[in-house]
C-alpha cells in the first residue's frame, strides 16, 4: 500500500501537541512550547521553527526533534498519531481548523490590555536581570516606551505570576498596533534555558514591530532580534544616536517582511529610503541568515550594513558585559561568515550523528537506554566536566600567583598583559596559567566565523564566560542548590513556597584556542589581532603623546573619580614638601589620598615635566589609586610603590614603551620588594591578580579609545560612562571568585 505522504504532512501539528500532552501558549497565528519557547508551530502553514537548535520542517521534523529520536522511530510515531487522529470524528478535526481561521481573524485591541501604574517590577526586572541604568528604565517607563502588565494566573496551574512587561508597537500615526510580552518570572525548569516567558500579542499586526527613533528617524534603520537587544543597543551608544537620525525595529525574531514593510513607510514618510539600513541582528548562526537575506537586495542610494556585539550572542549579553564596542563588516563579510558558520554547524551535526551499519543499529535499538537513564548518564558527564574544568582553573591560577616570587618570571607575565587580549583580568591570568605563549586567543566559533580552523586534536584552554543568571533552591541548612542539581522533591518545595528560591549569577566555564592551534596563515593575523592604541616605539609624534596622555587623564578623573593637577606651579613645592628627595631629585608627581574621605583624592604631577614623563609618572599614579584608595594601613610603601610600578610597566608596555636600559633596574628593583612581600606571611597580597586588574582596566579603555594613536570615532567607540571602572571590574572580579567558590562547594 502506497504511503500518502501529503495527507501525513497534513496531520494538525496542535493536534499532535494535545495527543501529546505537550504544554503550548497561543500566540495569533502561532504555537509555542511552554518548556522550549523558541520552538514556534505556525499554524496557517503547519510547520514548526526551533530557533535555539536551527531546526525547522514538517511534523515528522518536529517529532525527531521533541522526542529526540531517529527518523524512523519518529516515523512510527508520526504513523501512531495518524490513526489516532483519523479515528477522531469530524467535529473535533474540525475544531483544529477553526482555531487557525479564529486566530487569522483576531484583531490587536491595545484598549483591552490592563496596564500598571506601578513600575516596581519592570525597574527590577531589566536593571537586576537585563543590567539596564536605573535611569535609562525611568525615562523608557515615563515615556510610555515600555508598560507594566498587571499579574495574572496561569490557567494551567492556577499560580499567580509577576506582571510582564509590555513592549507597545505603534504605527506612523502613532496607534499601538501590537506588543511583544517579556516575562519577569524568572523560572528555568518551566520557561527553558532562557529563564523567562516571551511572546507576542494575538493579533498583533505582522507588518509592524516594537519601533523608536531619534531626531526624524530618517537617516537610519537599524534592525534587532528582540526589544530588549534594541534598547540595550540604545543605551549603549545614545550619546552619538542622539545626534543622529535612526529609526530601531525588532523583528521579534528573524521575520524578514517587517523590514521591508518599515522601509515602504519611511520612504512615503520622508520621500527616500534611509540612507543606511544596520542589521544588526544576533552573532550566531540564525542572526546571520536573517541578515543573509539582505545580501542581495540594494536600493539605490541606501548602504546595507552588518553589525554584531563581540561581548556574548546578543546585544544584552554586550550591556551586561560592559562592553559597548560594535564589530561592523559588509555583507560581503557578513556572508563569508555564515558560510563558516554553516559549515561549523554541518560538521558538528555530522559528528553527533555518525552513520553505523544495519547490524549495529539492531543493536544499539536492542540495547537502548531509558531517557531517564540517558539523561542521568549525560548530567553524571556534566558534573565530572566540571569538576576536571575547575581543577584545571585552580592549578593554573595558583600556577600564575607562584610566578610572584621569580622577578624574571614576573615580567614575562608583565610583558603578557601588555599585550591587551581584551579578556577579563582573571582570564588573562587564566589564559598565561595555561599557555605561556598565547598570541591571539578566541574560542572556536569566533574563530569559525574568520574562516579559520582549530587543527583536530588540539587541546583548549579554560576560562570563564560571559555571566548567565541561574535560579538555585536555598535549603534549611543554608545550602544553596541549583535549580538544574536539585532533587524532584525540592523543585516540588521550592514551587509551592516551602523552599527559598533565588536567582545568581553563574559564569559557564568555556574554552578557548590559540592562533597558533589553527591553521591560520599570515594573512589572517593582521585582522585578529587586538587593537594597538599606539605605538611610541615607531612613532612619537607630539600629536600621539598628547593623545595618549589626555586619554590616560580623563581616564583618571572620570573612572577613577580623582582630581589630576598638572599645570599648578606650587606642585614643585608641594612635592618638595611632601615627597622624599631621590637621587633623581624632586618627585615627579604624588598621589595624596584623604584618609578621612578616602574619595577624595587628588594626583599631582609636576608641571615642567615633558609629556613622556607625564605618561609614564601618571600611569604609576593611577596605579596607586586604583590599589590603594582603600588598602591595608599596614601594607608597606614598598610594597605599594612594586604595585604602581607593575602597572605602569604593563600600561607603558601597552604603548610600545619598552624598558631598553631600564631593564636592568626593574629587575633590581623588584627583586628587593618582592622578597619584602614575601615576608609578610600573615597578609601576603596577591600581586598578580591586582596588578592585572588595575592595568587591564586601563589598557582596555586605552584600546576603546585610540587606534594608532588617533581618537576612535563616535561610531566605534562605546559610550563614556558604560566603560567599566577599576571598582566595577574589581566587582565583577569578586562574582567571578564567588562563582568560582559556589560552583567547588557543590561539586560531589
Amino acid at each position: 500500500m502506497a504511503i500518502n505522504r501529503e495527507a501525513m504532512k497534513a496531520l494538525p501539528m496542535q493536534g499532535y501537541l494535545d495527543y501529546k500532552s505537550i504544554a503550548y501558549t497561543t500566540e495569533h497565528n502561532r504555537l509555542r512550547l511552554v518548556d522550549h519557547d523558541s520552538c514556534i508551530i505556525n499554524t496557517d502553514k503547519n510547520v514548526f521553527f526551533w530557533n535555539s537548535k536551527q531546526l525547522s520542517g514538517d511534523l515528522g521534523d518536529f517529532i525527531a526533534a521533541y522526542e529526540d529520536v531517529t527518523p524512523k522511530e519518529a516515523w512510527v510515531k508520526w504513523t501512531d498519531y495518524s490513526r489516532y487522529y483519523n479515528n477522531q470524528d469530524a467535529t473535533t478535526q474540525e475544531k483544529y481548523h477553526q482555531q487557525a481561521n479564529q486566530t487569522n481573524n483576531y484583531h490587536f485591541n491595545w484598549q483591552r490590555w490592563r496596564t500598571s501604574q506601578s513600575t516596581t517590577n519592570t525597574q527590577n526586572y531589566l536593571v537586576n536581570e537585563r543590567g539596564f541604568d536605573p535611569i535609562f528604565v525611568q525615562r523608557l517607563t515615563a515615556s510610555d516606551f515600555i508598560k507594566q502588565g498587571k499579574p495574572r494566573q496561569d490557567r494551567q496551574t492556577k499560580e499567580w505570576q509577576k506582571p510582564a512587561i509590555l513592549f507597545p508597537w505603534h504605527d506612523e500615526n502613532g496607534e499601538v498596533v501590537g506588543l511583544d510580552q517579556q516575562g519577569t518570572e524568572v523560572n528555568f525548569e518551566k520557561f527553558g534555558k532562557r529563564g523567562t516567558q516571551k511572546k507576542i500579542a494575538a493579533g498583533s499586526d505582522s507588518n509592524y514591530g516594537y519601533n523608536f527613533h531619534t531626531g526624524n528617524g530618517a537617516d537610519q534603520l537599524i534592525v534587532f532580534e528582540s526589544p530588549i537587544d534594541a534598547l540595550s543597543y540604545a543605551q549603549m551608544h545614545f550619546p552619538e544616536l542622539a545626534q543622529a537620525n535612526a529609526t530601531f525595529l525588532s523583528l521579534s525574531g528573524t521575520d524578514n517582511q517587517k523590514v521591508l514593510s518599515q522601509l515602504d513607510r519611511m520612504n512615503q514618510l520622508n520621500g527616500h529610503l534611509p540612507q543606511k539600513l544596520i542589521l544588526a541582528t544576533d552573532n550566531d548562526l540564525a542572526g546571520f541568515q536573517a541578515a543573509e537575506q539582505f545580501n542581495v537586495l540594494q536600493f539605490e542610494g541606501m548602504e546595507n550594513v552588518r553589525q554584531i556585539p563581540t561581548k556574548g550572542k546578543d546585544w544584552n549579553d554586550q550591556l551586561k558585559a560592559n562592553n559597548g564596542y560594535i564589530k561592523t563588516m559588509t555583507m560581503a563579510e557578513s556572508h563569508r561568515q555564515l558560510a563558516a558558520l554553516e559549515t561549523f554547524t554541518k560538521q558538528a551535526q555530522q559528528a553527533n550523528n555518525k552513520p553505523v551499519n544495519a547490524k549495529d543499529d539492531k543493536q544499539v535499538a536492542q540495547a537502548k537506554p531509558s531517557r531517564l537513564a540517558r539523561e542521568e548518564r549525560r548530567a553524571d558527564r556534566k558534573g565530572k566536566s566540571r569538576e576536571k574544568n575547575e581543577q584545571i582553573i585552580k592549578d593554573a591560577l595558583q600556577r600564575v600567583q607562584n610566578y610572584q616570587n621569580d622577578p624574571k618570571e614576573v615580567q614575562r607575565y608583565l610583558d603578557f598583559v601588555a599585550q591587551g587580549q581584551n579578556y577579563s583580568p582573571r582570564n588573562t591570568m587564566l589564559i598565561y596559567g595555561q599557555r605561556q605563549d598565547a598570541t591571539i586567543v578566541m574560542g572556536y566559533k569566533q574563530f569559525a566565523e574568520q574562516g579559520i580552523q582549530v587543527n583536530k586534536g588540539e587541546k583548549g584552554m579554560k576560562i570563564y564566560g560571559a555571566p548567565k543568571n541561574l535560579q538555585s533552591i536555598i535549603t534549611p541548612a543554608g545550602e544553596r542548590i541549583y535549580w538544574r542539581d536539585a532533587t524532584a522533591e525540592q523543585r516540588q518545595q521550592a514551587k509551592s513556597g516551602e523552599l527559598e528560591t533565588r536567582s545568581v549569577k553563574h559564569y559557564p566555564i568555556e574554552t578557548v584556542f590559540d592562533v597558533k592551534q589553527t591553521n591560520a596563515s599570515l594573512d589572517d593575523l593582521p585582522k585578529l589581532l587586538p587593537n594597538r592604541p599606539v605605538n611610541l616605539a615607531t612613532n612619537q609624534s607630539p600629536e600621539q603623546l598628547e593623545n595618549v596622555y589626555n586619554t590616560l587623564k580623563t581616564y583618571a578623573t572620570e573612572q577613577q573619580h580623582v582630581k589630576v593637577i598638572d599645570q599648578d606651579q606650587g606642585a614643585i613645592q608641594f612635592l618638595a614638601d611632601h615627597k622624599p628627595m631621590s637621587s633623581a631629585g624632586i618627585a615627579k608627581g604624588v598621589t595624596a589620598i584623604n584618609r578621612k574621605n578616602p574619595a577624595d583624592t587628588t594626583i599631582v604631577l609636576r608641571p615642567d615635566l615633558p609629556v613622556t614623563d607625564r605618561i609614564a609618572t601618571l600611569a604609576h599614579e593611577m596605579g596607586h589609586t586604583a590599589l590603594h584608595q582603600q588598602s591595608d594601613a599596614n601594607t608597606p610603601t614598598g610594597v605599594k610603590e612594586l604595585q604602581a610600578e607593575m602597572t605602569s610597566y604593563v600600561v607603558l608596555k601597552n604603548i610600545g614603551v619598552e624598558p631598553g636600559e631600564i631593564s636592568e633596574k626593574y629587575m633590581s628593583d623588584w627583586t628587593n620588594s618582592l622578597k619584602q612581600v614575601a615576608g609578610l606571611k600573615d597578609d601576603q597580597p596577591n600581586l598578580m591578580a591586582d596588578v592585572t586588574k588595575a592595568s587591564t582596566s586601563i589598557t582596555n579603555y586605552l584600546s576603546d579609545r585610540l587606534s594608532d594613536g588617533q581618537t576612535i570615532t563616535n561610531e566605534r567607540r562605546a559610550a563614556p560612562h558604560l566603560q567599566p571602572t577599576a571598582v566595577q571590574m574589581a566587582t565583577n572580579q569578586l562574582m567571578q571568585d564567588q562563582a568560582q567558590n559556589e560552583t567547588r562547594g557543590r561539586t560531589r
